[in-house]
């Protein structure tokens, strides 16, 4: 994404990057359950489809809770500056793959990336 296409793009309140945040983080959970091992269960078998799953899952939390962590620091500095831009164009574009799901907040189907068809 170029930097005209963050800048025309309001940044997020607090609340919005909690409210996404949250959103991104029920749809990984929600994809992981099946992977979810109980207290003394054996680990998933290396390279199985449960154990990618479980490690995509990982990967998005981490990279979520990452860019939230980032645009909370911007947006707390008074002064957000074309970081935060970037930082909530991000979290945008890791949501797009959500944009037909009734539950998304509605704010946020507006300020989603045009996907070429």
């Amino acid at each position: 994404m170029t930097e005209s296409a963050s800048v025309r793009r309001p940044l997020p309140t607090w609340d919005q990057v909690a409210a996404l945040r949250d959103f991104i983080n029920g749809r990984t959970y929600a994809a992981a359950a099946p992977t979810i091992r109980l207290s003394g269960e054996p680990p998933h078998t290396p390279g199985s489809a449960l154990a990618r799953v479980a490690e995509v899952n990982g990967a998005l939390y981490e990279i979520t809770s990452f860019l939230c962590r980032r645009l909370y620091d911007e947006l707390e500095a008074g002064r957000p500056g074309s970081i935060a831009g970037t930082l909530w164009d991000a979290l945008l574009t890791v949501t797009a793959a959500w944009h037909e799901d009734p539950e998304l907040p509605a704010w946020v189907k507006d300020q989603l990336p045009v996907k070429p068809h």
